[in-house]
C-alpha cells in the first residue's frame, strides 16, 4: 500500500507543470473601514482594492490609499459633518478621515457618504443600546499568564450582537478586534453569559511586527503583569452580518482546503467595506493577586 501511494505521488509531480495564471480584467472598487462609537469621534479609511495577484509591500499599499475624497457624516437629527483627514501613525497607511464635531450617540444612526471623482458610495449604521455588562475580570491560569472573561446580562426583548476589543499596554497601538470577537444571543437568549476575552495579533497589513508572536504566551492569555483595556460593545444586525463575515474570510486566509463561493458581506453601497456604530463600554483589566490568608 505505501509502494502505491509512493508511485501515485511520484506521477503526480512528475506531471506537474508550471501554470501562468492571467490577470482578469479588474475594476477597482472604493474600500471603507469605518465605525463610530457613543461618546467617540467617526473614524474612517479609504483605499482602493486590488485585483487578486497584486504584490503588496508597504509602496503598493500606501497607493491604494484615497486622500482626496470628500467625506460627510450625517446623524439622523440633521447634524452634518465633512470629515477631517488627520495623521494617525498607529495605523497603515497612517491616515484617517476623522469628525471633530459629530460624536456617537446611543439610539441615535449615521449616515456617511463618500465622493471621490466620479464615484459615490454610501451606508447607513446605527448604536444601538449599551450592552448590560455584569464584570471583565482576570484569572490567573499559571503564574506567569492569566486570562481575561467577561460576562453580560442578555436582554430576552431583542436579538443582541456582541462584539469585544482590545488593546493591551505596551505592546498593541490601538484597539483591536480580540480573538473570535463576535457573539449572538442565539444560544443565550435572555440569559447571564460569561464569554472569555481572548488574545490577538494587532492588524498588521506587511506583517512586520508580529508583536504577539514574540512573547511566549499561550495563544489565548496575556501575561500576569499585562494592563489591557477591553471595549464590550453591542451592534446591530447588519453590523454583526458584515463585520462576521470579514472574520470568516480572514480565518479562510490560513486554510487551504477552505473555498469561498461568494463574496464578503458588505454594508456599503458603491463600494465595498463596512461602516460600524458601537455601543460600547470600556473596562481597564489589571490582575490583582490575592493576599494569602
Amino acid at each position: 500500500m505505501r509502494i502505491a501511494v509512493f508511485f501515485i505521488c511520484l506521477f503526480l509531480v512528475s506531471c506537474t507543470k508550471e501554470i501562468e495564471i492571467e490577470q482578469v480584467d479588474y475594476q477597482t472598487k472604493i474600500v471603507v473601514d469605518g465605525w463610530i462609537e457613543n461618546d467617540g469621534y467617526a473614524h474612517v479609511l479609504l483605499t482602493r482594492s486590488s485585483p487578486f495577484l497584486t504584490e503588496y509591500d508597504s509602496a503598493s499599499i500606501r497607493n491604494t490609499f484615497i486622500n482626496y475624497a470628500k467625506v460627510t457624516l450625517s446623524s439622523g437629527k440633521g447634524e452634518s459633518e465633512v470629515l477631517t483627514l488627520t495623521r494617525q501613525p498607529h495605523f497603515f497607511p497612517p491616515f484617517v478621515y476623522k469628525s471633530t464635531e459629530l460624536k456617537g450617540e446611543v439610539g441615535e444612526s449615521y449616515t456617511l457618504e463618500v465622493i471621490y471623482q466620479n464615484h459615490v458610495v454610501s451606508s447607513v449604521t446605527t448604536i444601538p443600546s449599551l450592552p448590560d455588562v455584569n464584570d471583565v475580570w482576570s484569572k490567573a491560569v499559571s503564574d506567569t499568564s492569566l486570562i481575561i472573561n467577561a460576562s453580560v446580562n442578555d436582554d430576552a426583548l431583542y436579538e443582541n450582537y456582541y462584539y469585544s476589543q482590545i488593546f493591551t499596554k505596551h505592546f498593541d497601538t490601538r484597539f483591536h478586534p480580540s480573538g473570535n470577537p463576535l457573539k449572538n444571543d442565539r444560544l443565550f437568549n435572555g440569559k447571564e453569559h460569561t464569554f472569555q476575552v481572548k488574545r490577538s495579533n494587532q492588524p498588521d497589513p506587511l506583517n512586520i511586527h508580529n508583536i504577539d508572536g514574540e512573547r511566549l504566551l499561550k495563544r489565548d492569555e496575556f501575561a500576569i503583569d499585562d494592563t489591557v483595556f477591553v471595549k464590550i460593545s453591542q451592534i446591530d444586525k447588519e453590523a454583526y452580518r458584515v463585520l462576521n463575515g470579514i472574520f470568516i474570510d480572514h480565518l479562510n486566509e490560513s486554510n487551504p482546503f477552505s473555498f469561498v463561493d461568494k463574496k464578503t458581506p458588505t454594508n456599503i453601497v458603491g463600494g465595498i467595506g463596512r461602516w460600524t456604530g458601537l455601543a460600547t463600554r470600556n473596562y481597564q483589566v489589571v490582575y490583582q493577586q490575592k493576599a494569602p490568608q
